[in-house]
């Protein structure tokens, strides 16, 4: 029987020779448990060789079971599909024939050929004992900067033909042309990277690591010059720095419609509305004085372009802009997207440099430090993603990797910690990537930097003649307070004092004595270190105590949690009785900082000359790293200066908060903003000639005074509000529910209603569909409800906080169809899903911020004490804005179409819903209905041209 199966397993071959063949396998399953439970439904395997695909083998297969619906939806094979398929049986011996001499490949090694022997063993026959490589692991190496590894995504990145996803045949035919690509691309790679990578493949899945063995041996044959922009540091390839020099003539900016026009022509859409808001922005930037101007740019009309386009050539004319935005993640969407198409449009080249803190670049020594220690397979995989990423980047940014998360702990120990950290002796010191950033830095025409960056480098970016351009504005004022919060853990900076001491007077390793003994320390300097560290370790406890028995044993609790305010004005009059304590510790930390500085110095002179042994080079690498934990606590002390507290009394909120319930709880002082108010204008504005503030939604309907005061703005700032650059009259439809339960009264029937209403929701519609929520705990709920009622099984359905990080869930969402993502907190704002890629927008209750918080009950308080109603001045715009931020996720392009469905009674039943309603675009239609209604227009919204 045997004997027959192989004859025909040659004849599907032909004359083919499998001698270096590679045998790429894909299967579709029951299941993706290997343990007997599943069976396969589809095994397909594409022939490669010589770089080309020479042959394919195909054949569904009946897995005697029913295939789960969520395998049906997912790949498009039902059970009548399979019904007249053979068994496995039945072609186990072609399919073990046709593999033998072969090396085995797939995407996700580790589950096709673990699943495949399993099943070969299930019916007799032995495993394979093939060399395999996963397509997985190359992707992540050889591109490392792409977002996702999924066989979709990279199909369609690298154009491969991918016609049906899930299919086996499909899959296989794309992992065929991918491995094709990868083994092109690794021949590519230069020596020393391949050396590299060969040396750690045993790290890698099976023989993966032979794919690049080969090619090293093939190319150290050949002569091996490295290519003009790469070079060699350390052992490392990196891409080569350089600067432009672009000497050229002054542009005039394009005043008509015909220069704007030709500027426009075969690049740009042609917007009246965007060239309306670039005459308003080069206005701005030509005043002699100092100007400030609020501009509110609609989703749709180019906003960013619109801004940018008349910066170019404010810094074309020798003026120094600065463009900062919400984040590091639209820093990057700004760099990679809109600034190679500012430059398409441009007569003049611009050079921009992105600036983001130090702990976003890599740290070249210490990455190659790590190269030589022991690590986990993982992480060394993630090592030679990085050594690929290094003959690419230019930058040394970390986020140009796309990751989800930083979680491996090699990212902790390779990230950068500031110039200061630099070793001058280092092969690396010249190539510094954020010695690089400043030189990119100086050299630049137009800055771009985020919101948090700006707030701490205000100083170095602001100039009498600079000029400012605030994107997202509406989030300036959140990061202002969230950027001057401190906190003071006061058990914490015991437990660093006691290791510090521990380390450096320890009887039984290497210690500072024997730093005496190499001459790097005296006995005069050691004894002044540990006296410093011993004064903060033994007087902060004193502090701890006091502040426990000032403010806490009196507000005594049964509660497990205490948190509560600490009037200014008390913690003076504290801070005053314990002075002389809280001296002796400014004085020490002081003290400290210096010896820390002087040592730091000196450790750098001694490894030029070579004058420390690797011990003491260990010790000292380990007790800086520690002692820079210690320094960095200076700055958060200072918090306890009387001058500051006074100076700053009015704006400043601190409270104490600790664990009652754990004995080893730790007590944390913590300081902030309350209110931006007297903070933005002299700490920010002041230090720019013009300052624009832009945003899509920046103003709230009938008032612009919400708005000025959260940007500490004075009242008669001019403002200009654009028009909207959307139909939404034939884009767009509002379902408002009037009948949904009252959530402030009828919370427990709300959360039934609202969970049988989202699952008929969903399994009405197959649309790409986001869910707002106010709160984790209501998704959890939520999406548990709709997990045991079956629809999980129907739709995907993604969950923040269930299923994944909130990066995880949306790069996710991004490149799935038909998918449902619940979300709270960021996705209310800030995300781009334009047309097919979110079409229905749920949003379960008005966005009211929860009024018990500690620094909201402060606020309220303030503003009663006032005479001012505290729901009319915070928290109904609050819940306006965010509404408003909320309704924006939908309608991007000109070509969306889609429907907002709010499941919130209130917007009709209480008083305040009239203005609610004013934040929905004027011209989109908004109907009131009962559910009941919602299947039937939803259903003519989308089999009609209009709502």
């Amino acid at each position: 029987m045997l004997k027959w199966r192989v004859d025909y397993a040659k004849k599907v071959g032909g004359t083919m020779n499998l001698a270096g063949t590679y045998a790429v396998v894909d299967i579709e399953t029951t299941g993706t448990s290997i343990d007997g439970t599943n069976r396969m439904i589809q095994f397909s395997c594409v022939f490669v060789k010589g770089g080309k695909i020479i042959n394919s083998f195909n054949t569904m297969i009946n897995p005697l079971m029913p295939i789960p619906k969520e395998v049906q939806h997912l790949t498009g094979i039902t059970n009548k599909d399979v019904k007249k398929a053979p068994l496995f049986e039945d072609v186990a011996g072609t399919i073990f024939a046709l593999l033998q001499d072969t090396t085995f490949v797939a995407h996700n090694i580790n589950f096709d050929y673990r699943f495949l022997n399993a099943e070969f063993e299930r019916v007799g026959y032995p495993a394979c004992e093939l060399e395999g490589i996963d397509t997985v692991q190359l992707s992540q190496i050889l591109l490392p900067t792409l977002p996702s590894f999924k066989l979709s995504y990279l199909s369609e990145y690298l154009n491969l033909s991918h016609r049906h996803p899930h299919h086996a045949d499909s899959d296989a035919e794309a992992t065929a042309q991918l491995l094709i690509f990868l083994l092109k691309t690794i021949a590519n790679l230069p020596l020393r990277c391949l050396e590299v990578i060969t040396s750690y493949q045993n790290s890698l899945l099976m023989q993966t690591g032979s794919c690049f063995k080969e090619a090293f041996e093939k190319r150290q044959r050949k002569n091996n010059v490295l290519p003009a922009y790469l070079q060699e540091v350390g052992g490392i390839v990196l891409r080569r720095f350089g600067l432009s020099t672009r000497p050229q003539k002054e542009k005039i900016y394009p005043q008509t419609t015909a220069s704007k026009r030709k500027l426009f022509a075969n690049v740009l859409e042609w917007r009246p509305v965007q060239i309306e808001m670039m005459d308003h922005v080069h206005e701005l930037l030509e005043k002699n004085d100092q100007s400030r101007l609020v501009l509110e740019a609609p989703t749709g009309l180019g906003k960013t372009l619109g801004y940018l386009i008349p910066a170019a050539y404010a810094v074309n004319k020798g003026k120094k802009v600065v463009v900062s935005t919400a984040t590091t993640a639209l820093q990057t969407q700004m760099k990679e997207q809109v600034l190679p198409l500012l430059q398409q449009i441009l007569p003049f080249e611009i050079e921009a440099a992105v600036l983001k803190g130090s702990q976003h670049y890599l740290d070249l020594e210490k990455f190659s430090q790590s190269l030589h220690q022991p690590q986990g397979k993982q992480t060394r995989l993630l090592q030679l993603r990085l050594l690929v990423w290094l003959t690419i980047t230019k930058t040394g940014d970390l986020s140009e990797l796309h990751l989800t998360k930083y979680q491996n702990p090699l990212f902790n120990e390779i990230r950068h910690h500031g110039l200061d950290s630099l070793e001058r002796g280092s092969a690396f010191f010249t190539y510094d990537f954020v010695r690089r950033q400043r030189m990119y830095q100086d050299n630049a025409d137009l800055l771009i930097a985020n919101h948090s960056y700006l707030l701490n480098h205000v100083e170095i970016l602001g100039s009498p003649e600079a000029n400012l351009i605030i994107d997202e504005a509406q989030h300036l004022s959140s990061m202002a307070l969230a950027s001057n919060r401190d906190e003071i853990d006061f058990d914490e900076l015991k437990i660093i004092c006691d290791s510090l001491l521990v380390k450096i007077g320890s009887h039984v390793s290497f210690a500072f004595e024997q730093l005496e003994k190499q001459k790097f320390i005296t006995h005069a300097e050691n004894h002044e270190v540990a006296e410093n560290i011993r004064i903060i370790d033994q007087r902060i406890p004193e502090i701890r105590d006091n502040l426990m028995y000032r403010f806490v044993q009196k507000n005594g609790t049964k509660k497990d949690f205490f948190e509560s305010i600490v009037p200014v004005n008390r913690l003076r009059g504290f801070i005053k009785e314990n002075y002389a304590s809280i001296e002796y510790i400014n004085k020490a930390f002081e003290n400290f900082e210096q010896e820390y500085q002087k040592l730091m110095r000196r450790f750098e002179e001694f490894k030029v000359e070579n004058r420390l042994d690797k011990r003491a080079v260990h010790f000292l690498n380990d007790f800086f790293a520690l002692s820079r934990r210690l320094v960095d606590y200076r700055q958060y002390w200072m918090r306890m200066e009387l001058t500051r507290l006074e100076k700053q009394e009015d704006e400043t909120i601190v409270w104490l908060s600790i664990p009652l319930d754990n004995p080893g709880a730790h007590l944390r002082l913590q300081f902030g903003l309350l209110q931006v108010k007297n903070f933005l204008r002299p700490y920010v504005y002041n230090n720019f000639q013009h300052v624009l503030f832009v945003g899509a939604s920046l103003l709230l309907p009938n008032t612009v005074d919400y708005t000025l005061d959260q940007l500490d703005l004075p009242h008669d700032t001019q403002i200009v509000q654009l028009p909207g650059a959307f139909d939404y009259h034939k884009q767009a439809l509002a379902l408002i529910a009037a009948d949904a339960p009252d959530v402030t009264h009828e919370l427990d029937n709300y959360i039934v209603y609202l969970a049988e209403t989202l699952k008929e929701i969903i399994l009405d519609n197959k649309r790409q569909t986001l869910i707002l929520f106010n709160s984790l705990a209501m998704i959890e709920k939520v999406y548990h409800f709709l997990s045991e009622s079956g629809v999980t099984l129907q739709r995907e359905v993604l969950a923040q906080g269930v299923t994944g990080s909130n990066e995880k869930i949306m790069k996710r969402f991004r490149l799935s169809r038909n998918t449902v993502l619940l979300g709270a907190g960021t996705f209310w704002e800030g995300i781009d899903l334009p047309k097919d890629r979110l079409e229905l927008l749920v949003i379960t209750r008005l966005p009211f911020q929860a009024p018990d918080t500690l620094i909201n009950r402060v606020k309220y308080r303030n503003l009663m004490l006032e005479g001012q109603d505290p729901f009319q001045n915070i928290a109904l715009p609050e819940a306006m804005m965010r509404l408003k931020q909320g309704l924006g996720r939908l309608i991007r392009t000109p070509e969306d179409r889609g429907v907002i469905i709010l499941l919130d009674s209130r917007v009709v039943t209480k008083n305040y819903g009239t203005q609610m309603q004013k934040v929905f675009p004027a011209t989109m239609p908004r109907k009131i209905i009962k559910t009941n209604e919602i299947k039937k227009h939803l259903l003519n919204f989308w089999e009609n041209q209009q709502p």
